[in-house]
């Protein structure tokens, strides 16, 4: 009987002696801060935190809007990433391939294509050859609203595509955080979103990343493009809508707190309106503390 040849032994590498075939240690790259994108009916909206990090705290922009000459076009990126070179010198690019194209007579279905291209050819400069790239790494993510005579679309970048989104999307580590409270306004409010929709939304939504995620940090800013290209921004956003609404929150969790311990649970009558009303009262004057306070 002729025994099957043995499998020869895998080939032993010691790294000590051979430093050159020691695996480099790379560091994970996580997703950090917050940017929201809306495309509501009069125009698109986008929001961002202003967290940098790095070894000092700083804040800086997250929102870059750039227009051309004759205002035929304009593009708006807002970035998360744990490093902003990268997007920053992305959307410079994306720019810049965009506005050498004949605006006054291109579809914006080309403009789009124009825009992914530029962003691919950067992941192929810069990110896929980088040595701290690995298959899970995410070195920045983009959220781009593109406005071409009166037409204007909201895209999130996937590496090296922009995919159309509908009415809104969410990036970075407090994405999760803000597309679970986005979700509950609409849940209560279905229908298509309108500017003071996304206004409220946006702003507590990043204003709740802020507090909540520790890799989200400074203050929220916005910027808004109309459907006739006339921009707002980005400016701060202050925080009226977050103080009012997670005063309101607060107020709903006090009144489940006074219904549980009330009795056996049973509210009947006189007290359950007299609860009520405390409730209605609570709200009323916090809306005049926060609204109109000067």
């Amino acid at each position: 009987m002729i025994l099957p040849k043995p499998l020869a032994p895998p080939l032993q590498i010691n790294h000590w002696k051979n430093p050159s075939a020691r695996k480099a240690y790379r560091p994970q790259r996580k997703p950090v801060t917050i940017a929201i994108g809306f495309a509501h009916e009069s125009g698109l909206l986008f929001c961002a935190d202003t967290k940098v990090t790095g070894l000092m705290k700083a804040n800086e922009s997250k929102i870059e809007h750039f227009r051309n000459e004759n205002g035929d076009c304009s593009i708006t990126f807002a970035m998360s990433s744990d490093d902003l070179n990268f997007p920053k010198m992305a959307v410079l690019k994306c720019w810049d391939s965009v506005r050498k194209m004949n605006l006054s007579t291109a579809s914006i279905d080309a403009v789009h294509d124009k825009a992914e291209s530029s962003l691919a050819q950067f992941h192929r400069d810069h990110i896929y050859p980088h040595p701290d790239r690995s298959p899970t790494s995410i070195y920045f993510e983009l959220l781009v609203g593109i406005w071409l005579r009166g037409e204007r679309r909201l895209y999130r970048s996937h590496e090296t595509v922009l995919n159309p989104i509908d009415q809104y999307d969410c990036i970075g580590s407090g994405a999760y955080l803000a597309k679970y409270l986005i979700g509950q306004y609409i849940k209560a409010n279905p229908g298509r979103l309108d500017f003071k929709d996304a206004e409220l939304l946006a702003e507590y939504a990043v204003g709740s990343s802020i507090e909540y995620d520790e890799s989200c940090g400074g203050t929220p800013e916005m910027l808004t493009i109309a459907n006739d290209g006339t921009v707002t921004g980005p400016a701060p956003t202050g925080d009226i809508y977050f103080k009012f609404v997670d005063g309101i929150s607060n107020l709903i969790w006090k009144f489940h707190h006074n219904f549980i311990h009330l009795g056996d649970g049973r509210w009947v009558g006189k007290e359950l309106d007299s609860e009520f009303k405390e409730l209605a009262e609570k709200i009323r004057k916090l809306h005049t503390s926060i609204w109109f306070k000067f």
